[in-house]
């Protein structure tokens, strides 16, 4: 009977052998290119740059896992990383709301001001983004991924209704209306 070691060590071994068998040539290219449009993707999602980096990385490792599965006549690569990164961020936000935890405060979202040049437009930009985030937050699931698919990966509504198997129209109607809401709920937050 062979030990948890020794298990831990042949499956890894084996794991690795059967990646670098069927890891495509253009894999490492796959993840240059597209990493930052997962990773805008979960940052647009998710309250902080940490729980992003992370989700990013596991999208890439259930990537290369499941490799085998992988169809270039069903969806590009950056439409299967991205469905990937959409089951990724809904397991992460499923296990956030069971702490209830998907509050955005101000000192949560210091990467996405740290650009600007003066402390004042930092301040101002982050009370922003701030209210933007929570109120997106607010929204409805269906609305939360189509502008995370839009602004967060910087999709086009082609990339969009590829992902989600709905037509270019359609998704142009379901942006705009998601924005109205958005716009609403942002309203609706500083009128609070």
């Amino acid at each position: 009977m062979m030990t948890r070691d020794e298990v831990t060590l042949r499956s890894g071994s084996a794991l690795r052998a059967r990646t670098d068998s069927q890891l495509p040539p253009d894999f490492g290219a796959w993840y240059r290119e597209h990493r930052p449009a997962v990773y805008r993707y979960a940052r647009f999602r998710l309250a902080t740059r940490e729980a992003a980096e992370d989700v990013t990385s596991e999208v890439f490792m259930k990537a290369l896992r499941a490799l085998d599965r992988y169809d270039p006549d069903r969806a590009s690569p950056k439409t299967w990383l991205l469905k990937i990164a959409r089951n990724a961020v809904t397991d992460h936000l499923r296990s956030l709301r069971r702490r209830s935890s998907l509050h955005v405060s101000l000192d949560r979202a210091p990467d996405l001001v740290a650009d600007l040049p003066t402390q004042e437009e930092r301040v101002l930009r982050a009370e922003r983004i701030e209210l933007l985030l929570n109120a997106n937050r607010g929204l409805r699931p269906a609305d939360q991924e189509i502008l995370s698919l839009r602004y967060g990966a910087g999709l086009s509504n082609h990339e969009i209704a590829e992902s989600l198997g709905i037509s270019d129209n359609a998704v142009g109607v379901r942006v705009h209306r998601a924005l109205a809401r958005l716009r609403a709920a942002v309203e609706s937050q500083r009128d609070d």
